[in-house]
């Protein structure tokens, strides 16, 4: 499927998913994260945001996304908050890691994370336009589902979380938010 057919799909799927005007930070999850172990594509001039639910019930969670095509040719839903990922790392029962008394803390890293850092995904995204971005899968990290405390953790709540490097390639770089 093109881009094209994608975004059009997209719009005439309103029972499932609907346009928004933009991205209001409100979601992040491991299981957004849809991209090979390296890819390579461009944020489009001209995106469309969507909005879907992910989950069911009282879990159920609003994610946005734009969809965006791979050098690969691959036509994929980009969540951009799988940028801002931070995962807290947890043993094979779901108990939290530590290093010197402390959580073991893993983050998305690269020049496109250190451009977003403070910043909105809205804003970023809009001043990220054109630019076209390297992914690179840096490492899967255990981590524990959503909603379970520690304490009541076993061995079945640990999922995984793919932390990836972000980085800007080529000569097309963002202006910096507000210049």
């Amino acid at each position: 499927m093109t881009l094209e057919q994608k975004i059009a799909a997209d719009k005439a799927n309103t029972a499932q998913r609907k346009e928004v005007g933009g991205f209001n930070n409100s979601f992040r999850s491991s299981v957004l994260n849809n991209f090979g172990a390296e890819e390579h594509f461009v944020i489009p001039e001209n995106y469309t945001v969507f909005e879907r639910k992910i989950g069911q019930g009282d879990d159920a969670r609003v994610a946005q996304y734009i969809n965006i095509q791979t050098d690969g040719g691959r036509t994929l839903e980009f969540y951009p908050t799988a940028m801002a990922r931070i995962a807290f790392e947890v043993d094979e029962n779901g108990k939290n890691k530590r290093e010197n008394g402390r959580m073991v803390v893993k983050r998305s890293t690269g020049t496109v994370c250190d451009f977003i850092d403070g910043q909105s995904i809205d804003a970023s995204m809009k001043a990220m336009k054109g630019c076209k971005i390297h992914y690179k899968e840096v490492e899967r990290v255990k981590t524990r589902m959503f909603g379970v405390p520690e304490s009541a953790a076993t061995s079945e709540d640990v999922t995984t979380t793919i932390i990836g490097s972000w980085n800007f390639e080529g000569n097309k770089k963002p202006k910096a938010i507000g210049a």
